[in-house]
């Protein structure tokens, strides 16, 4: 009998099914200003968050590293794993890089200040108050620049390692690309962060505090090619929020994997994701715009990260601090339902505390692999939960999460393994459907607990996969299957399954 694939279903029409947060909690790494330390987080023990002994470690402490932070608050990787921090206090960008793959940047030459725009410096372009940073892929690095009173302008300044010296600190290796409100009173103009959008202009957040400039993001285009936005027309005000009835204040601008727009507002207490569909280069707040994340009483938010699953990391530098992942369980592309607010960092619970955490990096692990197999019966959600991995096929590699997804909130199960695949509906009275056949083997050492997210995950050690007769090793070219079992009341006290997801491995 052939045996339906979810991607069956699903372009079919036969299943219709809410998007996942599939990733679950991926390694982040957190700026910390008043510890002047950036943060390596990782959730060990699978629990989904950050709280517990051995989860957080310094991978930058300027008590250990050679380079002093004050207010480090601006922070963002590159592809190549160096990571770029703005102060400011320090107005400089510090380079971070673990040459050495031990878990930090202490050692020689891993931290470097890559510019330095304290007032004097050589090339007279200064980063007053720089904070949100923007880093193309040939390498330009854009920072957002306020001058708050005490010199230098509010400015998006481009800075870009010319000779390949590594540092930008040469002559004509920097520039103010835009200059706002010029000739102005501190406040006309605070630029906070900057981001290159999907159609290739830079877009800056604007949070004056005068009136001069309104509040809201503007988007930068230089039209007669002259290096800088500095003719009219070439700053445009892309987007201005509704007024939501307090005094908005935006410290961060963000984009997603769709790029779609994120701004969030400590003034109101919210986060707007905003666009332009109807390509008349502006994001009409009544129609391109909404509100997608309301706090639950105030939240001084820093910084939203979007992940590639759809889910939103989220500092709040208050009493207590706290790191949120928004996640979107319904499918209505906002993350105001219950569950789709997860805490996870509490400075109240946490081992190791973060001080104030002004930004976060997600650090994506490996994408999906695996096929998705079989029919997965509705649960007590009125979805059907799913079965997805991430890691290596490589049995060398021996790197392999699998992770059941869109499960009841609190509830327990465990992994099914086996090589054979089949169909048997509602075995032992499930109301579910078993997608494996022949010798199946059981996590049962395993149970885990789905928590207010509706999911769970666990590593596999491929060198020790569980069958009746005991456990067995994967070999390469192997197909190996796993579902879970999961306790669910729908409407009565019973059980169900997740799909299957089948992994051939290689060396």
């Amino acid at each position: 009998m052939r045996i339906p694939t979810l991607h069956h279903l699903l372009t079919t029409g036969a299943l219709l099914a809410p998007p996942l947060a599939a990733q679950g909690l991926q390694p982040a790494l957190v700026s910390d200003s008043a510890g002047d330390t950036i943060w390596s987080c990782t959730d060990v023990n699978l629990d989904g968050d950050y709280n517990d002994s051995g989860e957080v470690s310094a991978f930058y402490s300027d008590a250990i590293g050679p380079v002093a932070l004050t207010n480090n608050t601006g922070l963002i990787r590159s592809d190549d794993g160096a990571l770029w921090i703005s102060d400011t206090s320090k107005d400089f960008i510090l380079r971070l890089i673990d040459l050495n793959e031990d878990g930090d940047a202490h050692d020689t030459g891993e931290a470097i200040v890559w510019f330095d725009g304290t007032a004097g410096n050589a090339s007279g372009v200064e980063l007053t108050s720089g904070r949100g940073m923007w880093r193309d892929a040939d390498g330009v690095l854009w920072v957002a620049t306020a001058n708050t009173g005490g010199g230098g302008n509010d400015a998006i300044v481009r800075l870009e390692d010319v000779n390949g010296d590594g540092d930008a600190n040469d002559p004509g290796e920097q520039l103010e690309y835009a200059v706002f409100a010029q000739g102005g009173s501190a406040g006309d103009s605070i630029p906070t962060a900057v981001v290159r959008g999907p159609d290739g202009a830079l877009y800056y957040t604007e949070t004056g505090s005068t009136g001069v400039l309104a509040k809201g993001v503007y988007r930068l285009e230089d039209l007669d090619n002259s290096g800088f936005i500095d003719q009219p027309g070439e700053s445009v005000l892309f987007f201005e929020p509704s007024s939501l009835g307090g005094s908005p204040f935006h410290w961060d601008l963000a984009i997603d994997a769709q790029g779609r727009f994120y701004i969030e507002d400590t003034g109101n207490d919210v986060i707007w994701r905003f666009s332009d569909d109807d390509g008349d280069g502006t994001a009409d707040p009544s129609t391109e715009a909404e509100v997608v994340y309301t706090a639950p009483g105030s939240s001084l938010i820093w910084e939203v990260t979007p992940a590639l699953d759809g889910s939103l990391y989220v500092t709040e530098d208050q009493n207590p601090d706290r790191l949120l992942r928004l996640v979107d369980l319904n499918g209505d592309e906002r993350f105001d339902a219950p569950g789709e607010r997860i805490e996870i960092y509490d400075e109240t619970l946490a081992v190791t505390n973060l001080g104030s955490p002004k930004a976060v990096v997600v650090i994506e692990t490996s994408g999906p692999i695996g096929t998705n197999e079989c029919i997965a019966a509705a649960n007590s959600t009125g979805s059907p939960a799913a079965m997805t991995a991430f890691g290596s096929t490589s049995v060398a590699s021996n790197d392999v999460v699998i992770r059941a997804v869109q499960l009841p909130q609190n509830a327990a199960g465990y992994f099914l393994a086996s090589e054979a695949g089949s169909f048997v509906p509602a075995p032992g009275g499930s109301q579910g459907n078993l997608c494996l056949g022949g010798q199946i083997g059981r996590f049962a050492g395993n149970v885990l607990n789905s928590g207010a997210a509706g999911e769970f995950e666990l590593a596999l050690d491929l060198t020790a996969v569980p069958q009746p007769t005991g456990a067995v090793p994967v070999t390469a070219g192997s197909t190996w299957r796993f579902q879970t079992w999961f306790r669910d009341a729908n409407p009565t006290a019973t059980s169900n399954f997740t799909d299957a997801i089948a992994i051939t491995f290689v060396n």
